[in-house]
């Protein structure tokens, strides 16, 4: 499903403020209407990037969105 303008600027800046690279955006939009308890875990493999860091990206976006928290 494609993002409205204002969901890919709050992805945009979620990414940002989570310190992710703009290739990773991806992350950020296939997770953001997602429940979290399907993806969001660590599996302390060193991922880069780590759910954790796209967790934080989700968690802001969805803030600056104005929808419920985790």
């Amino acid at each position: 499903m494609p993002l409205t303008p204002e969901e890919a600027r709050a992805v945009a800046e979620g990414a940002r403020f989570a310190g992710l690279d703009e290739s990773q955006h991806g992350y950020v939009r296939e997770y953001l209407h997602q429940d979290p308890a399907n993806w969001l875990f660590c599996c302390g493999s060193a991922c880069d990037p780590c759910v954790l860091a796209i967790g934080r990206a989700v968690e802001k976006a969805r803030e600056l969105l104005g929808l419920p928290r985790f």
